[in-house]
């Protein structure tokens, strides 16, 4: 066991240093995008406190889908980005990064598919947790800590087995159900190298949780700046390079059923 996870750790590690390398080189475009996220996302905040009162409720739902198109299509275009640095493309076209509409559409029912599942679990959690109160835990206990802690653990596994998604919807052209099963597939066996990859990725974010808990303020600035300019840029080269390499590994089916795949 100890080998396996010193295994995990290594290839977890050659990923993350690999797609280092690979923002090193183009730091401008990826984190450009990374930037415009920032600022499309902010400017929303801003302009919806703003324009509350000001413009009917027609022309704020008009805003709200602009920047919900804006924000997932430059989260995809960042994507797309990302995989094709990964396989050693440099430079394409303006359109090869433009997601296609059914693309787009399908992104966004995932993500509606998965905030469904979320309820789902925590409602069956929360069920779960009922016969807790025959034990002498307190409603408030289960509601507010219990089951927002489990509910987050279970989603958090369900989210490393869906995280490739994506990149099959962009890559396959695949819809949302399908891309689905196949990250489910894909992922099958490679749960702790996405552990360990998840926790390289997040160590950064934790450290400036616990400076800014402990009230180190510089070392919390530092972590901060650390996530802004190296982390977050690197999370989408780090997960195209992963989906590259396990690409080049997996021998399943293009259409794999869900159910034999989960476990």
């Amino acid at each position: 066991m100890l080998e396996f996870l010193k295994e995990s750790t290594f290839k977890a590690n050659d990923v993350f240093v690999r797609a280092l390398s690979i923002l090193k080189k183009h730091y401008i475009s990826v984190a450009g995008l990374c930037f415009l996220l920032f600022v499309t996302s902010n400017l929303s905040t801003i302009l919806s406190s703003y324009l509350t009162d000001i413009v009917s409720n027609v022309v704020r739902i008009f805003l709200l889908l602009v920047f919900i198109v804006l924000f997932f299509g430059l989260q995809l275009v960042l994507i797309k980005r990302g995989m094709l640095l990964a396989n050693g493309v440099e430079h394409a076209a303006m359109r090869t990064y433009i997601p296609s509409v059914k693309q787009f559409i399908n992104f966004i029912l995932f993500l509606i598919a998965y905030s469904m599942l979320t309820g789902i679990v925590y409602l069956f959690i929360a069920i779960i947790c009922m016969p807790l109160l025959y034990m002498g835990v307190g409603m408030q206990t289960i509601l507010f800590m219990l089951n927002p802690l489990f509910t987050g653990l279970v989603m958090m596994l369900i989210l490393i087995r869906i995280s490739f998604f994506p990149f099959f919807i962009l890559e396959r052209n695949y819809s949302f159900v399908r891309a689905g099963k196949m990250s489910i597939a894909f992922t099958r066996g490679n749960v702790i190298n996405l552990l360990v990859l998840m926790f390289i990725l997040a160590s950064a974010y934790i450290l400036q949780i616990t400076f800014e808990y402990f009230d180190y303020a510089l070392l919390a600035k530092i972590s901060s700046i650390l996530n802004t300019f190296i982390i977050i840029p690197s999370v989408s080269l780090v997960m195209a390079v992963a989906y590259v390499d396990m690409m080049k590994e997996y021998k399943g089916s293009d259409d794999p059923e869900l159910f034999k795949n989960i476990i």
